[in-house]
């Protein structure tokens, strides 16, 4: 099994806020790591923060403009592509999947997953939700 040592460590975010187990922060490492912060930077509108304004998903590119569903999802998987990618973690995307919505859904969220090889080896499928 490959070592998740190089997918870091940080405190552990629950629905937004930071975690506490027994009253002390809760932290998570490895995989869990990798995928709360990949999920930061894909929530995060790209130029949002100010001093990292390369920082984010640039869903305005993607949604803002009259384009078919079609290239809308393309625009979706090149800015996951450079969001995702962008992490030190992650060496290679292997693929962004935009998964179709239940039949009879118009929700505004659309669910992607990207599998990723990480810089030890491994290979991951992480689900995101992205809002429109």
């Amino acid at each position: 099994m490959p070592s998740t040592t190089g997918l870091g460590h940080s405190l552990e975010l629950r629905d937004g806020d930071l975690a506490l187990d027994d009253g002390r922060l809760a932290q998570v490492s490895g995989l869990p790591n990798l995928a709360q912060a990949l999920t930061l930077r894909v929530l995060t509108p790209l130029g949002s923060d100010r001093f990292a304004t390369t920082y984010g998903l640039d869903v305005a590119a993607v949604f803002a403009q009259a384009t078919s569903a079609r290239t809308a999802q393309d625009l979706l998987r090149l800015s996951l592509v450079r969001t995702v990618g962008g992490d030190p973690r992650v060496r290679e995307i292997r693929d962004v999947a935009v998964l179709d919505p239940a039949p009879g859904d118009r929700s505004r969220l659309w669910l992607v997953e990207v599998t990723v090889l990480t810089v030890d080896g491994a290979q991951h499928t992480l689900p995101f939700q992205v809002a429109i």
